[in-house]
């Protein structure tokens, strides 16, 4: 199983790595001979200046010797220094180009994982784990760069050791690299045991700390006296957090002490006794004991940061395994292999319909047609289905019953991207972003004329003129303390600007006008065709009065359509519901 986390890890990461950052690896293969050349040098030449020294006393020969030894240690660190800073710089290139490729992932993901709150947890696990509880793209070439400097290292150090004939020294260390090794592995556990168990934890803390320093939520949480309530809720996750710390660094520690007495015992004192009897029986110089010690101290930390190395890399291939593992989700909504450039009809046929995790259906055998250029208002009580109608439509979801039908073709047969250039939707809760309001609605398109003229027709261009930047004004001052705080009208005419600018053959407006005042909304549906042209159109609305300007109405009620007609068809039913709905809403503004 770690073999083929390991290996599935590797293929992934290094082809990405090799892709985005080659010269990474480059860099870590030189740096690692370096370190590994400044290792052996640190034990053999201070053996080679003490036998000149006390024995030979060739100053000629241990001159050179010294600058030698000088030359090497300033090659190993200046040039170590530069690889490792230049090795650093491609890493971080390469981390960067990932989080682009996660967030790119995140943002092309099936919607339906966006609704899920497990889908969630196991998103932000995901991040995590490559960012926090991992070194993501670091360990691998971390690890890569810590094997090639140890297996030079601990070669050199074993055939220096197998030379001098002290066989009982690799033994003693090996024994407490095996110790070492299973410390560590118990540390590992107990991280693996901590980090899973705070995803939740760690998510909350997130909202709250949002929630608290968040300017617009603060108004509400004045206005209510609900500060106490989001405090303590942050406070008491911000305990169990503690707690669950607090536990497992008790459990570091005393693993930790078990480590260190096993190092110094077995490492230090019985490699010692054992080279001080080789020297009290002069079968050893005090020169090629300074030499043989430090190959040991050498050989141990280069075995156990190996052994450190592998493991850590391991740990990091578990939490990455999440990572790989969002990375590799697969859309359920294959692209399509046909085009469109046009929708000409729309059609549900027997759509059933209901959400994960759920058995209740929200729509049932729904059917229903809708032809070019009308204008179709879709009405209902709340709960009936008529936002799950949108969401089908965008393809969100998999209708898994029955099928919605584009031009007389299956939805799904399209390019996802083609069609997608075909609709547009403002939605009930729809988002605008603290970007300036031309990056709002015209994204990434410059026409100015167009921009104004979608203004215009969503009744906002005098607001935005009379700005001192115009469009190019900040939407609240999240980046420019000259933002403007708009009213949730003026939002809410700038998402309806921005469906109006993708200029799309479907236009779905979902509550379009539910934050408007109501002289702006007499105004919109006064203009309507103006605003939206010829063009299909789904309205809607719990305001009925909309419907008048509609060319038929779709009733839905009980996840079904019960009535279809204009207005004033409709109205003639004195039983049905849409002449109930209309009665009841009318009676709110008849004067007593």
């Amino acid at each position: 199983m770690k073999l083929k986390m390991i290996k599935r890890n590797l293929k992934y990461f290094v082809p990405l790595l090799l892709k985005i950052s080659p010269m990474t690896i480059v860099s870590m293969v030189l740096n690692a001979i370096i370190g590994g050349i400044a290792n052996i040098s640190w034990i053999v030449f201070p053996k080679l200046i003490l036998d000149e020294l006390f024995y030979s006393k060739d100053y000629n020969k241990l001159f050179i010797i010294v600058i030698v030894f000088i030359i090497i240690q300033f090659f190993c660190g200046f040039f170590g220094e530069i690889l490792y800073s230049i090795n650093n710089y491609f890493i971080r290139k390469a981390d960067f180009e990932i989080d682009k490729i996660f967030n790119k992932k995140v943002t092309s993901i099936d919607y339906f994982h966006v609704e899920d709150p497990k889908f969630n947890d196991e998103l932000s696990y995901a991040k995590k784990c490559l960012s926090q509880y991992s070194n993501g793209i670091y360990s691998i070439t971390w690890v890569i760069r810590e094997i090639i400097e140890a297996i030079i290292t601990i070669s050199g150090v074993v055939g220096i050791v197998i030379f001098s004939g002290q066989f009982l020294i690799i033994i003693v260390t090996l024994i407490a690299v095996f110790l070492n090794t299973i410390i560590y592995g118990k540390f590992q556990k107990i991280d693996e045991e901590f980090n899973s168990g705070i995803v939740r934890h760690n998510r909350k803390q997130w909202y709250f700390n949002k929630s608290i320093m968040g300017f617009r939520v603060q108004k509400n949480l004045r206005m209510y006296d609900a500060e106490d309530l989001i405090v303590d809720k942050a406070n008491q996750i911000n305990e169990e957090v503690n707690r669950l710390e607090e536990k497992t660094v008790k459990k570091r520690n005393r693993i930790s002490l078990l480590e260190n007495g096993s190092y110094l015992l077995i490492t230090r004192l019985l490699t010692i006794l054992i080279l001080a009897y080789a020297v009290y029986n002069k079968n050893m110089t005090i020169a090629t004991f300074t030499m043989l010690y430090n190959a040991v101290s050498t050989l141990d930390s280069g075995t156990s940061g190996l052994i450190y190395s592998l493991k850590s890399y391991y740990q990091d291939v578990v939490y990455q395994d999440n990572f790989i593992n969002l990375m590799e989700i697969e859309t359920v909504f294959k692209d399509g292999i046909k085009s469109i450039e046009k929708i000409e009809t729309i059609e549900f046929v027997n759509v059933s319909f209901k959400y994960p995790r759920t058995d209740i259906y929200v729509l049932k055998n729904l059917n229903f047609s809708i032809n070019n250029k009308e204008k179709i208002s879709l009405v209902g009580l709340n709960g009936a289905g008529k936002t799950t109608i949108i969401k089908l439509l965008c393809r969100f979801f998999e209708v898994k019953e029955g099928e919605i039908l584009i031009n007389g073709e299956n939805i799904n047969s399209y390019k996802y991207d083609d069609y997608m250039k075909c609709l547009a939707v403002v939605f009930q809760d729809f988002k605008v972003i603290s970007f300036k309001v031309k990056s709002n609605i015209a994204i990434i398109d410059e026409n100015q004329e167009k921009l104004y003229d979608v203004l215009r027709r969503s009744q906002v261009l005098d607001k935005v003129l009379e700005l001192p930047d115009k469009e190019h004004t900040y939407i609240n001052k999240w980046f420019d303390k000259k933002g403007v705080e708009f009213s949730g009208g003026e939002m809410q005419k700038f998402a309806l600007a921005r469906a109006l600018y993708k200029d799309a053959d479907l236009v779905v407006l979902d509550e379009p006008t539910s934050a408007l005042d109501p002289v702006s909304e007499a105004q919109i549906y006064y203009h309507f065709k103006d605003v939206v042209g010829e063009k299909l159109t789904l309205f809607i609305s719990h305001r009925l009065s909309s419907c008048i300007f509609s060319d038929k109405i779709l009733v839905l009620d009980g996840n079904k359509i019960v009535e279809t007609g204009n207005h004033k068809e409709l109205m003639s039913n004195s039983e049905g519901l849409y002449h109930k709905m209309f009665t009841a809403q009318a009676e709110y503004y008849k004067e007593d």
